[in-house]
């Protein structure tokens, strides 16, 4: 399977854990730090939870993002730095992992003051539709896809670090729309939603033209 991984960080981030891996004690394994991803995951969903009674709370949900950064990033890293990979079992717990994890994310965004659930559980769906569709082309194709149009996990964790810093240090901009109150971050992750199932319907018009000159119809035969 070959991996691609075309972010906007890609080139930085890869530096960065090559330099981690090469300082990580031997004891500590890729399981250890998917577990660590995903704790910092169930981090994320407490702090945004309980930054709606008190938005000190919002640092342990930055914190609980560097968490799951950590594990999610170095897992597979680090397995390939030591040449210890599990190519079936790794893919996919790493991967169900993920799926627990942005849940989680998602879930604690939509319980604390910056956004509405539905939203939150809007941009959820839209996530796991691009994740479905990497995992189908991956199938299809041999390749999977940890970035589309240079957007990957990174940076759409840096996206919700900046809205977070930017909750804590500026009043939550409400406003109506047909009727709905709504904040400047549900308008954020509805136009996120919106350009994920653009990049999904792009991309899935784009492999099908391409497979369907690898794999042309074939005749019955009589």
């Amino acid at each position: 399977m070959q991996r691609y991984h075309d972010s906007l960080t890609g080139r930085a981030e890869r530096v960065i854990l090559r330099l981690l891996c090469a300082r990580i004690p031997s004891w500590i394994t890729s399981n250890h730090l998917t577990a660590l991803g995903l704790f910092g995951a169930v981090l994320i969903c407490l702090g945004y939870w309980l930054a709606g009674f008190r938005m000190a709370f919002y640092a342990l949900a930055l914190f609980g993002m560097l968490l799951n950064w950590l594990g999610d990033s170095l897992d597979g890293s680090l397995a390939r730095y030591r040449g210890a990979e599990r190519p079936q079992f790794g893919f996919f717990l790493d991967h169900s992992v993920d799926g627990f994890a942005m849940a989680l994310v998602a879930g604690g965004v939509g319980l604390s003051p910056m956004a509405h659930f539905w939203c939150a559980l809007l941009a959820l769906a839209s996530y796991y539709i691009v994740v479905i569709l990497s995992l189908t082309t991956c199938l299809a194709t041999g390749v999977f896809k940890v970035s589309f149009g240079g957007i990957g996990p990174t940076e759409v964790r840096l996206g919700i670090i900046g809205c977070t810093l930017c909750a804590i240090v500026l009043p939550v901009f409400r406003f109506n729309i047909a009727g709905l109150s709504l904040t400047v971050y549900d308008v954020i992750l509805v136009l996120l939603s919106a350009g994920l199932v653009i990049t999904a319907i792009i991309h899935t018009m784009d492999t099908a033209r391409q497979l369907a000159l690898i794999d042309p119809p074939r005749h019955p035969r009589r």
